[in-house]
């Protein structure tokens, strides 16, 4: 059975992520990598997505509570039969070598527990198994091993095993590669790794405005959006867009896109909402990895989390997609793509990060790198922010960003932490004011219209960014009046691209508009709370959100969106460079 996506819980570990459903099944795993090939994905296809659930053996049972541990992507599911409660608690190791661990503890009486492993069989071939006692061990192209706490033995479908618990007692099934340890793993010392990283409430100040949501339910959601921001922020260097692939942006349909990638514009709003939360650290390491991107790769897109170029775009044609959106795609063609934004925001970071007395060598280095590449290429067609496919057009956000960014280069250079001549930048920036115009008219989506755009919000947040009050005002207003679906906004009017299918609102706009709203003098919370509002049951948010119940659509968690609910939560400038720049309403 294939859950609504919003009911899955995220486990994620720095170097893999997990979706488990709220029937115990693991819908999503990718091993031993975030990116690597699935090794468990009935979440997009429910025959031959395999499976592994821990749930109690007998019928009649059922889930009373599923929550996270503080501070943590530990999860615990507490299954109710009679008087007897079967508490799982699920994890991803936080030690030397990828484990996924499931700690089954009975409370309140005897229970009996079913393992079960169906073999999954991705790309036309199923996995073979090979049980001995209580390990199974699972070929295909990601072999695994699975301990349980007792022996496996052969069924129609794979493998299971059945074991007892008396009251009080505990057992764990484990799955991990040859080299893991399940003896070394401890849900304990997970959960007490993550409260290291996360302590007790990010000491952050709050700018709620007029939100009808408690500051102490803002302050716990602050903290699961830090953990998946730390969760999907990989060893090796980069930040997923999100751990999964092909979760689609409307139901049933074709808009199925592959985040499993490192977004540059998307990394570098998340390194800005983790100095929010006082994760400097943890910013800095990856505007050091951002920065070693530039300087190998120059302005890309996006790269794998380990700096490398991603696989080409290709569909997985015997794939039934999530309740039947597809096709499943690997790999983004988006890489491909020309996008101006994106020095933009990664010299934004470089900024918030110069605040901190943070910013890394390498990222420091990037900044002349990208500050060049826009005075050369600003007045080149891109595919934007939203990756429109089809003929490359000049958009009006990515000239906002772009002028942003040299206005944010200069500045770094002045205050001596980058090198480079900023007199073309300067004047590129001037050339770029021009262009945009001074009317006050509200700005669309191309500077040769379009209609509204939910990027362009962006105006009212952005430094040296050339948008004056009323203009930022006019724009606002263009974007409620046609954009807003019930509190929750559509990223641009119309439907640019020559993809037929419709998408749900963005959710990642929406707080933005809120914080746009609110930092030029207005009301924002509506925005705001329906924003919030679009979360699952454990704090997560994905993409984008049906329109109707507002439950989570896309892919899933979004970091992009866990990121515009930081800096929204958060308020204030985004960085210190030309504030003022969106000044109120009419001056």
């Amino acid at each position: 059975m294939q859950h609504p996506i919003g009911e899955h819980a995220l486990l994620a570990d720095s170097r893999t992520a997990a979706l488990i459903a709220p029937d115990g099944d693991i819908a999503w795993l990718c091993w031993p990598r975030i990116d690597s090939t699935p090794l468990l994905f009935s979440i997009l296809d429910d025959e031959r997505g395999g499976r592994l659930s821990v749930r109690p053996a007998h019928g009649g049972a059922r889930v009373v509570s599923r929550r996270y541990h503080a501070r943590s992507l530990v999860l615990e599911t507490i299954w109710e039969s009679n008087a007897t409660r079967l508490i799982v608690e699920d994890a991803l190791d936080l030690g030397k070598h990828p484990l996924l661990v499931r700690r089954v503890r009975s409370v309140g009486g005897d229970a009996d527990v079913a393992v079960a492993f169906r073999s999954p069989a991705w790309n036309g071939g199923t996995a073979a198994l090979s049980l001995e006692g209580n390990v199974l061990e699972v070929g295909g192209v990601s072999r695994v091993n699975v301990r349980a706490p007792g022996a496996w033995r052969e069924v129609s479908d794979g493998a299971r095993c059945d074991f007892h618990l008396q009251g009080g007692e505990a057992a764990t099934v484990a799955l991990g590669g040859a080299d893991a340890d399940p003896r070394a793993a401890s849900v304990d010392k997970t959960i007490s790794a993550w409260r290291d990283m996360l302590p007790l409430h990010s000491p952050v100040d709050l700018n709620l405005g007029g939100s009808r949501t408690g500051e102490s339910v803002v302050r716990d959601l602050l903290d699961v959006s830090a953990a998946v921001l730390l969760g999907l922020r990989n060893v090796q260097g980069g930040i997923v867009a999100a751990p999964t692939t092909s979760l689609p942006q409307w139901p049933a349909s074709s808009r199925t896109w592959d985040y499993r990638y490192c977004w540059l514009r998307d990394a570098s709003l998340a390194g800005i909402a983790m100095l929010r939360l006082g994760l400097v650290e943890a910013a800095g390491a990856l505007g050091g990895f951002i920065g070693s991107v530039v300087t190998e790769h120059g302005a890309v897109p996006l790269v794998r989390v380990d700096g490398t170029a991603p696989p080409q775009e290709t569909v997985m044609p015997d794939l039934m997609g999530y309740r039947g959106a597809r096709p499943v795609r690997i790999g983004n063609a988006a890489a491909a793509q020309a996008q101006l934004d994106v020095p933009g925001e990664v010299i934004e970071l470089a900024t918030a990060l110069a605040g901190k007395a943070a910013l890394p060598d390498d990222l420091a280095a990037a900044v002349p790198v990208l500050a060049g590449w826009l005075a050369r290429h600003w007045r080149e067609p891109d595919h934007g922010i939203w990756e429109i496919r089809g003929a490359p057009r000049r958009y009006t956000h990515s000239l906002l960003t772009a002028m942003s960014g040299l206005a944010g280069a200069a500045a770094l250079t002045d205050l001596g932490l980058v090198s480079g001549d900023t007199r073309p930048w300067q004047e590129t920036a001037a050339a770029m004011r021009r262009e945009l115009g001074s009317t006050a008219a509200a700005m669309q989506l191309r500077l040769d219209g379009g209609g509204a755009d939910a990027s362009l919000t962006q105006a009212a947040l952005l430094g040296g960014s050339g948008a004056v009050g009323a203009r930022v005002s006019a724009t606002l207003d263009l974007i409620i009046e046609r954009l807003d679906r019930g509190d929750l906004v559509d990223r641009y009017e119309g439907q640019p691209d020559a993809i037929r299918d419709p998408c749900a609102p963005f959710v990642f706009p929406t707080f933005w508009l809120s914080a746009a709203l609110t930092a030029t003098g207005r009301d924002g919370s509506p925005w705001f709370d329906a924003a919030l509002g679009a979360r699952g049951p454990l704090g997560l948010f994905g993409e984008v959100a049906d329109p109707l119940d507002r439950t989570p659509l896309g892919n899933y968690p979004q970091v992009q969106s866990h990121a515009a609910f930081v800096l929204a939560a958060t308020g204030g400038p985004r960085h210190p460079h030309d504030e003022g720049t969106a000044a109120t309403p009419g001056a």
